[in-house]
């Protein structure tokens, strides 16, 4: 978002009424909340930035609610998913208090979307690892984003991106040149659900290609997730392209042609 605005801040405990924000209000817009809880990619950073980007360039209503980059317990802030017309999430391993993890679910089970980035793939799996009075989501990577996340591959570290076959006019590639190249370590998330929809398979040197965008729906929502996301990524014109493409499709709007 644009920083020369008053920065609201209310730091309060867990719960649906806490709320541990940045927002610029306007009833008249669609309201896009972000949730930030990662320690690997530098979200805190890039999500802010591309915020800003959907509220001066689209006129967007944009929130960003921040998680402790280390503390995994709970997301101070999951309130503001009453009033969202659409969650963005880039958070890995966190459980969740129960009034928090209610304020997700009944978010989805509203119908309302979703659009998720690389570890969001094991968001709420903190591997047994739950703090006292709180949840973990372990099959929410299937469950809701249709993927089947099993780690990464190591040591390559430029993936090849390409337009999966049969996926070149959906509305989320519109505009989008492929090849184009990342350097996301390259996740293994094959075999996909089979409501999902592949837009994106990632290759490197002696495997198979993976997946690395698709579309899934969860219920009614409609959902986008990509395994993408380093703040190399967030520096590619494309990937934020398509990635504000996927911000309109998943509001069920027109994907607009000038970016």
């Amino acid at each position: 978002m644009s920083f020369l605005f008053t920065a609201v801040m209310l730091i309060l405990l867990h719960g649906c009424s806490g709320k541990t924000s940045i927002s610029l209000k306007d009833a008249e817009r669609p309201h896009i909340v972000f949730i930030v809880a990662e320690d690997e990619y530098n979200a805190a950073e890039t999500l802010p930035a591309f915020a800003d980007e959907l509220e001066s360039k689209y006129n967007l209503d944009c929130e960003v609610i921040y998680g402790s980059e280390k503390k995994r317990e709970g997301i101070v802030g999951m309130g503001s998913l009453k009033k969202a017309d659409l969650l963005v999430l880039y958070v890995r391993r966190r459980a969740l208090p129960a009034e928090q993890m209610k304020c997700l679910r009944d978010y989805l089970d509203s119908g309302r979307p979703l659009l998720a980035l690389r570890t969001t793939s094991h968001a709420f799996d903190t591997k047994g690892k739950v703090p006292a009075g709180c949840q973990e989501w372990k099959s929410f990577n299937t469950d809701v984003l249709g993927g089947n996340y099993n780690n990464h591959y190591k040591g390559e570290s430029v993936t090849t991106v390409t337009v999966a076959t049969g996926a070149e006019n959906h509305p989320i590639l519109k505009g989008i040149k492929t090849p184009f190249t990342s350097s996301s370590l390259l996740y293994i998330t094959s075999p996909l659900a089979q409501s999902a929809t592949l837009l994106l398979v990632g290759s490197i040197p002696n495997r198979e290609p993976e997946p690395i965008a698709w579309t899934n729906r969860y219920k009614d929502a409609r959902i986008f997730y990509t395994s993408l996301g380093s703040p190399d990524d967030f520096n590619n014109e494309i990937f934020r392209k398509m990635l504000v493409n996927a911000v309109f499709w998943a509001l069920d709007r027109p994907v607009p042609s000038l970016h």
